[in-house]
């Protein structure tokens, strides 16, 4: 009798659970669009416009509710989003991304000044990566240009250089605060991004 008390207990408290695991598990895969005012808005959310093959990212934001209501929000009202598992924050840049991409690997942040841009969040730390986004007129290639920011600064350093790689001389002079990295990038013993921003993180971080 006492066994089959234990069991019924144990039933109840599974059936409690597995509802509430249930439901963090969809709430952490679900889009959605924080505002600068800090609310946070859940359902669907479109940002490309892939219509023909010329496309583009819209103006202002969709987001499709679980009733199927789509609502659209201006990129200046947005301070960051989740679309299809992956996070952007949005940050105004004082130059174009091409002109940014074709001379000058320094992204500087000026607030409603410049251009806005919400970036792809690939790693966060002291030491951030993103990635800079945009399709060339006529194309629907998605092209990307890698970017670090440390946590402190009020701007971002391009760090790759498309097929070319991670551009050297730049990260080495980027990273004066840390002489063994520099020392390894300069003598090519790391090969990506990945690498560089977990050496920095890992151990660089620790130094200071």
């Amino acid at each position: 009798m006492k066994n089959i008390k234990t069991l019924v207990l144990l039933f109840i408290l599974i059936g409690l659970f597995i509802p509430h695991l249930a439901l963090t598990q969809t709430d952490a895969a679900e889009d959605y669009l924080v505002l600068h005012d800090r609310d946070t808005i859940y359902g669907t959310v479109n940002y490309i416009n892939r219509k023909g093959f010329n496309y583009s990212f819209y103006k202002k934001l969709r987001i499709i509710d679980a009733k199927g209501k789509t609502k659209k929000y201006s990129q200046k009202k947005v301070r960051s989003f989740k679309a299809e598992n992956i996070a952007y924050e949005g940050f105004w840049l004082s130059h174009s991304s091409e002109k940014l991409i074709l001379l000058n690997p320094k992204y500087n942040i000026t607030p409603q000044k410049g251009n806005h841009h919400f970036l792809k969040v690939v790693e966060k730390g002291i030491l951030s990566h993103y990635q800079l986004e945009w399709f060339e007129q006529g194309e629907s290639l998605l092209m990307q240009a890698d970017l670090l920011k440390r946590e402190n600064d009020m701007y971002f350093m391009r760090a790759t250089q498309g097929l070319f790689g991670i551009k050297r001389k730049t990260l080495t002079s980027y990273f004066n605060d840390c002489p063994k990295l520099q020392q390894q990038i300069s003598q090519k013993q790391m090969q990506n991004l990945e690498e560089i921003v977990n050496y920095y993180n890992e151990t660089c971080a620790k130094q200071f």
